[in-house]
């Protein structure tokens, strides 16, 4: 029986653009995306809205709290965790599109601060993957990780746990 059809654009990649499903995921995978650098307006405008903390607002009262300056909040982090990751996903111009279905489990680590300027790249790789209870997805173990391009040290690493449509159901 067959679960997706290859040709269904139901995960919005484009013409001619490779889908990988649960069958063509192997541990090892990895992919690597491409690099953002943070915006000091963006941090701010965000920190206003939803994280309003004198060190995510304020230049001088951030000098004298334990970042010793402007640092992004946890919240931005993440939200530059989603996109950049929707784009090594969802891009033609990254080269796969992977048929995800959604997350089940995720695990965060914020492993240093986010500041502006900071040239961060994404990269996600399998660590492991298992048949799920229903014959037409799969569940893949993902590590992902933001990393600071001028040290090449994560200041995010995520492991997390989501379905994955297969090529075809047994």
């Amino acid at each position: 029986m067959e679960a997706f059809s290859e040709g269904r654009s139901w995960t919005g990649a484009p013409p001619g653009v490779p889908v990988l499903y649960y069958d063509d995921l192997e541990a090892g995978h990895e992919q690597w995306g491409g690099e953002t650098i943070v915006n000091r307006e963006e941090i701010l405008a965000h920190a206003r809205e939803y994280d309003p903390w004198p060190f995510h607002t304020d230049d001088d009262k951030a000098k004298n709290s334990i970042f010793g300056g402007l640092v992004a909040s946890g919240g931005y982090t993440i939200n530059l965790w989603f996109k950049l990751g929707h784009q090594l996903l969802n891009v033609e111009t990254m080269g796969e599109v992977w048929a995800l279905l959604g997350g089940i489990e995720m695990k965060l680590r914020f492993v240093r601060g986010v500041t502006p300027g900071m040239r961060l790249r994404f990269m996600r790789r399998v660590t492991d993957k298992r048949e799920s209870s229903k014959s037409h997805r799969g569940v893949l173990f993902l590590h992902s990780e933001i990393i600071d391009q001028d040290n090449g040290d994560p200041v995010l690493t995520i492991d997390e746990v989501v379905l994955i449509a297969r090529k075809t159901a047994d």
